[in-house]
């Protein structure tokens, strides 16, 4: 049983202006509930106790004050500050000793998963994939005979003879996910990527991925957040 996650709820929510001038991107209304409701009943229903929080950019504590010890959401909360954002790795490097030795999920705050995700029983990492049609907006992982054979962030170009997939928000990862970070350096945005953490785990044949079930959203922008309130309001 996995019993530990980080939810990662910094950055500014800049794509969301002038909303995030005054609300904290996560607590934006969507479908009748908070961003970050959904997220973290994602992880109830996989069975997680113990979430770490991490918080950053503007109105933070408004987080805090929302969500407080967890109580209300039947698990355990706890709060980490990112000072600085210098990327998803990083964040979750920063939760080292909250996770310990156990594997641990990790879910980035303004994702959305319809369907529950289902880990398989086995070490290393896993990443959930999904269909999406806008793959120049993501990582996109390349399957070939069941494994992951590439992974790009955000290419300019993809093969469309290829099997490609987006690489939603939602890993799981063991406790070598903190080996590998102290070995990783930043790249071209001046962050620590997520996908080079990744890259390490297919190096040694320790990736698996496995595909969403249902509708994935990526609360990110107000466009998104439009597609969402008409999925759930089933307006045209």
């Amino acid at each position: 049983m996995i019993k530990n996650a980080v939810l990662l709820c910094g950055g500014n929510g800049s794509r969301l202006a002038p909303l995030t001038n005054a609300i904290n991107k996560s607590l934006i209304n969507v479908g009748g509930k908070a961003v970050v409701d959904y997220p973290l009943n994602s992880l109830k229903k996989m069975g997680i106790e113990n979430v770490s929080i991490v918080l950053g950019g503007n109105h933070f504590e408004q987080v805090v004050s929302y969500l407080e010890g967890g109580e209300r959401y039947g698990m355990s909360f706890n709060y980490v500050f990112q000072g600085k954002p210098e990327g998803i790795s990083q964040a979750i490097n920063l939760c080292e000793r909250y996770v310990g030795d156990d594997k641990f999920v990790v879910l980035l705050g303004d994702n959305l998963f319809s369907k529950s995700i289902k880990w398989k029983d086995q070490l290393g990492a896993q990443v959930v994939l999904d269909g999406s049609q806008d793959l120049e907006r993501f990582g996109v992982a390349t399957i070939e005979n069941n494994k992951i054979v590439k992974i790009e962030e955000k290419p300019k170009h993809i093969d469309q003879t290829k099997q490609n997939y987006a690489i939603s928000g939602c890993y799981l990862f063991d406790n070598k996910f903190f080996e590998f970070f102290k070995e990783t350096k930043k790249g071209q945005r001046d962050e620590f990527e997520i996908v080079d953490i990744i890259s390490k785990y297919q190096a040694i044949d320790k990736l698996d991925y496995v595909i969403n079930a249902g509708i994935w959203y990526d609360a990110g922008t107000h466009e998104s957040i439009s597609k969402i309130n008409r999925f759930f309001y089933g307006s045209k």
